[in-house]
């Protein structure tokens, strides 16, 4: 299709649908007449101001109705807008606006004093372009709207690069096009529709919620702040509010299944929900199905901020809810996708490779980044044009039989432990599928050497669980490297811009010899001091306490069946394996020896006889019915 400037879309919807609302906020409504008449006005003061054509405008607006206004004025005036979200924290605003050092900012009536304050630490020299809906109209309009090229930037979004350091995405015109004409007509959006706004404005998924409907006629609709945190008040808001389509990540709507059981919510207008940004978890399709059939499509989406919005598509069907993993499907059309491995040949079917991207609709790169640019965007290892880039997510997949891709995870997400590969999102997926675990995330502990040591899982649950049910679930399901042995229960994970899991916000967890350190109860009879020093012999800590959980401190499968071993040998008593897993402690473990003691016909060599009948296979596997590790 030929291209064309999503403002100009935009611009061609206001003539045809002039008094139907286009943006519907807290604050208020705007039709379409009224955003064609504000952003003209707007892009006019911008141009007063000495802005033009590829000149970087941030905007700091609360009231989503400016906002919108602002992006359409700053495309008119052939500007480079940059949504900022004024909630997010303060360092991390003061780097996006000194990173991009614009000239002119426009400000918004509904964030003056906040924006004031950012800007007086940050870019006290920037000119001010103020906006303010509540003034009367002044009727400028531009003597010319700017017609780009389809190459020419568009915006820069903020992500966050493996340094901890925002890098700065700069999206080009057609790239915009190019996916909000593809999803409008794969979902049949028209005049009327009702488009939840749910994500930041700050981050790249803004762009869809804005203009799917402003290009069709419809209305972005957004909801009160803080509303995506409370899954039940937002699945309200969309039925009462008669959304028919939202985009947004799984977390939020995952925080909404609890509230949409029988009785719940119907609803009855929504059509559709675009889940993006994260694994979408089998099982938490599996509930959304049971509720609503296929009634409501679920459309996964795939596509990093660098290659503009999506680039792969899944609409999710029940018989997903049967695999290990929702697929994230297929290239949608102008964009082509290869697995490569790491000799960048083409990886056979079923084999994992890393996702490359080749599109025209990628992004521009970094902004005045040129080596993070071509470190991620490379000449195509399939052919011989040095112009030719694919773009490196860092992801990795598999293709299935019909030519699906099924994620696996990412570059940075996958580590070893003990010369095992462990997928740290895989182990994520399992817990989540646990039904009082509402999130998770999992890290890597490393030892004093800096190398990968143990995993620790941080957890939001829905009630409290503990730690030997949650190994209790993994183990028949996961390697024994893969076992976490930590547990962290946390009210709520923290959460970037996009509403992902921040991994650098997460505490880090004590290593086994301090933890046991910390929480250290002395032994107190002459059963529990022996069986001390036998734990450390076995496990990284110097005291363990009569109270510690053996997995807690560094103990695993093997080390189970060595100190079943040694207590054999000291007490001469069977300690049966179940009951030593289901209270893996000192304190436990010499409950059971003194009990045995006390029971008359223990014998040393019928137990020697039953561990000798086990070869280690077997071993493992009964560890693994009973939640050892």
């Amino acid at each position: 299709m030929a291209f064309q400037a999503v403002h100009g879309l935009v611009q061609q919807a206001a003539q045809r649908f002039a008094d139907h609302v286009a943006v519907e906020c807290p604050q208020g409504r705007l039709t379409y007449a009224e955003l064609a008449a504000r952003s003209d006005e707007l892009a006019v003061a911008i141009r007063a101001s000495g802005a033009g054509a590829g000149c970087v405008v941030p905007i700091l607006a609360e009231d989503r109705r400016e906002l919108v206004v602002s992006v359409l004025a700053v495309l008119k005036a052939g500007g480079v807008f940059v949504p900022v979200d004024l909630t997010a924290p303060p360092l991390r605003l003061r780097t996006m606006l000194t990173v991009t050092a614009p000239e002119w900012v426009i400000v918004g009536a509904s964030a003056a004093g906040r924006a004031e304050e950012i800007l007086e630490s940050a870019l006290p020299l920037a000119r001010r372009v103020p906006l303010d809906l509540t003034a009367e109209p002044t009727g400028a309009a531009p003597q010319r709207i700017h017609q780009p090229d389809p190459d020419d930037a568009a915006y820069i979004f903020f992500t966050s690069g493996s340094t901890g350091q925002p890098k700065a995405i700069v999206g080009r015109m057609q790239g915009i096009d190019h996916f909000v004409r593809w999803e409008t007509e794969l979902l049949g959006i028209g005049p009327g529709a009702r488009v939840g706004q749910l994500a930041s404005p700050g981050f790249d998924a803004i762009l869809r919620d804005l203009f799917v409907p402003l290009i069709t006629g419809g209305t972005v609709c957004v909801p009160p702040a803080g509303l995506t945190l409370d899954g039940p008040a937002l699945a309200r808001w969309i039925d009462e509010e008669r959304i028919n389509l939202v985009h947004t990540v799984p977390t939020v709507w995952r925080g909404m299944l609890p509230s949409l059981a029988a009785g719940g919510p119907e609803l009855a207008e929504l059509r559709c929900v675009a889940l993006a940004g994260e694994p979408v978890a089998p099982s938490d399709a599996a509930t959304w199905f049971d509720r609503y059939g296929e009634r409501i499509a679920l459309l996964n989406l795939y596509g990093p901020s660098e290659t503009t919005m999506t680039k792969m598509f899944h609409f999710i069907t029940p018989a997903d809810t049967e695999r290990s993993t929702v697929p994230i499907g297929k290239a949608m059309p102008g964009a082509r996708v290869v697995l490569l491995d790491g000799r960048n040949q083409p990886c056979p079917p079923g084999t994992v490779g890393e996702i490359h991207i080749r599109t025209p609709y990628m992004s521009l790169g970094y902004f005045h980044q040129p080596d993070a640019t071509r470190a991620s965007f490379v000449p195509n290892p399939l052919g011989d044009d040095p112009e030719d880039f694919v773009y490196r997510t860092g992801d990795f997949a598999r293709a299935l039989p019909d030519g699906s891709l099924e994620y696996v995870g990412r570059r940075d997400q996958q580590i070893k432990l003990g010369g095992v590969r462990v997928e740290l999102g895989e182990i994520e997926h399992l817990l989540r599928a646990y039904h009082a675990v509402r999130d998770a995330a999992v890290t890597a502990v490393s030892d004093d050497e800096g190398n990968p040591a143990y995993l620790c899982a941080f957890m939001e649950s829905v009630q409290p669980v503990e730690a030997a049910d949650l190994r209790a679930h993994l183990a028949p399901r996961v390697p024994d490297a893969h076992l976490p042995r930590v547990f962290v229960p946390m009210e709520r994970l923290p959460r970037t811009i996009s509403g992902k899991v921040d991994r650098r916000a997460l505490p880090v967890p004590l290593p086994p010899r301090q933890q046991a350190e910390q929480d250290y109860v002395a032994p107190r009879t002459a059963t529990e001091e022996t069986l001390a020093g036998i734990w450390a012999k076995l496990l990284p800590v110097d005291k363990p306490g009569v109270t510690h959980d053996f997995f807690h401190i560094g103990g695993h499968s093997l080390l189970v069946m060595r100190l079943i071993a040694a207590v054999t040998t000291e007490f001469g008593v069977d300690v049966h394996l179940q009951k030593f897993l289901a209270a893996p402690t000192i304190e436990g473990l010499a409950a059971e020896i003194e009990a045995a003691l006390l029971a008359a016909g223990s014998d040393l060599d019928d137990l020697l006889a039953d561990l000798d009948g086990l070869d280690e296979a077997e071993a493992e596997r009964l560890l693994a019915q009973n939640g050892g590790n």
